[in-house]
C-alpha cells in the first residue's frame, strides 16, 4: 500500500478522524482553527489547567491525554517549509549512507520525539528503516503506532521503541529529533543522551525552537531561553559538532547535522567561532545575559 501522508485540509482531518477517537465535527474546527493561526495546544492549554512554559503534573497528562500535539503537528507539517526539513534530512543521509558505503535500508536510524510519525513515514517512502520513539501510552504514540499498523510497517520498516534506555548504547548510524529539546526539562541530559545513541562518525539531525517562548507555544518551557543561540556549543560539549546546517529553510539552522567525533579538540570550538552565523547570534546572547545580570546586581544594591 502506497504511503499518503497528509497535506490538504481534507485530508488532515480524515487522517484524523481515522486514528484517533475525535468527531468529525470537532476535527474540522481544530485543524480549521489550528490552520488559522489559533492554536490547538493552547486549546488543550485551557483544557488541561497548564502554567504556560513551565513543567508540571498537568503539562504531562496534557502530553499524554491531550489531542493538540497532534493537530498542530499535522497542520504544521503540510507546509513547505516544514517539509523541506525533513527532504533536506533525506539527503544528508542519502549522502551519509553514500559516504559510509551503506545500502539505505542497512542503516539504524531512531526517530526521537516524531510524535505523529510523518517524518518516520517519509524516510520509509524513501527506502529506510526506522525505530520510532514517542512517549509511550500517549494519545499521539498511539495514532502514530495506528498509521505504521495501517501501512504494515510495524516489525518492518518501522520498529517501535520502548525502552528509552535501550537506546544508549552507540548502535545509532543516524538521530532525528525535530523540535523536541525546547520541551524538555533537561536538554542538556537530552544531548548527552543523542551522544550516547550515535556509534562514531554518526549523524543527529536536529532543530530546536529554545527562543520560541510565547502564546502560541505554551509547552515551550521558559528555562530554556537561556540555550537560545547556543545549540552548536551546547551539543560540542557533548562531542558532535556541528558539520552543516540548511541555510535553505525560512529559519536557518532547520535542520542542523552534527557528526559525532571521537574525542574533541579545542579546534572544534574555534571552527565554530569562524562561522559568522554562528558566532554573532552567541556572543549577541552573552551579551545579553550579561547585562541582565548587572542590571540585576545593582537593583540588588540600591
Amino acid at each position: 500500500m502506497e504511503i499518503q501522508i497528509p497535506v490538504s485540509y481534507q485530508d488532515i482531518v480524515n487522517e484524523l478522524v481515522n486514528f484517533t477517537e475525535l468527531p468529525r465535527q470537532e476535527v474540522e474546527h481544530r485543524v480549521w482553527k489550528q490552520a488559522l493561526g489559533d492554536g490547538s495546544v493552547k486549546h488543550d492549554a485551557e483544557h488541561f489547567g497548564i502554567t504556560p512554559h513551565v513543567y508540571d503534573d498537568k503539562m504531562e497528562q496534557l502530553y499524554k491525554e491531550g489531542y493538540g500535539l497532534i493537530i498542530e503537528t499535522l497542520v504544521f507539517w503540510a507546509t513547505n517549509e516544514r517539509q523541506l526539513w525533513i527532504q533536506q534530512a533525506v539527503e544528508r543521509i542519502r549522502l551519509y549512507a553514500q559516504k559510509s558505503d551503506r545500502a539505505l535500508d542497512e542503516l539504524a536510524i531512531l526517530m526521537l520525539g516524531d510524535g505523529t510519525g510523518n517524518d518516520s513515514l517519509e524516510l520509509v517512502r524513501n527506502g529506510f528503516k526506522v525505530n520510532y520513539f514517542d512517549i509511550p501510552g500517549s494519545k499521539t504514540y498511539d495514532f502514530a503506532t495506528k498509521r505504521f499498523a495501517h501501512y504494515d510497517l510495524l516489525g518492518n520498516s518501522v520498529n517501535l521503541i520502548s525502552d528509552f534506555d535501550s537506546c544508549l548504547s552507540s548502535q545509532y548510524d543516524v538521530v532525528l529529533s525535530f523540535e523536541v529539546l525546547e520541551h524538555l526539562t533537561d536538554p542538556i541530559s537530552a544531548i548527552r543522551d543523542i551522544s550516547l545513541m550515535l556509534r562514531i562518525g554518526g549523524i543527529a539531525l536536529i532543530t530546536e525552537a529554545f527562543g520560541a517562548v510565547s502564546d502560541n507555544f505554551p509547552t515551550h518551557l521558559q528555562s530554556n531561553l537561556k540555550f537560545a543561540n547556543k545549540t552548536p556549543f551546547l551539543f560540542l560539549k557533548s562531542g558532535m559538532l556541528l558539520y552543516w546546517y540548511s541555510q535553505k529553510t525560512f529559519f536557518k539552522f532547520k535542520p542542523m547535522e552534527f557528526t559525532k567525533l571521537e574525542k574533541p579538540s579545542i579546534m572544534n570550538s574555534i571552527s565554530l567561532f569562524r562561522d559568522d552565523n554562528i558566532r554573532k547570534p552567541y556572543l549577541d546572547k552573552k551579551k545579553s545575559e550579561l547585562k541582565l545580570a548587572v542590571k540585576k546586581m545593582l537593583a540588588m544594591q540600591s
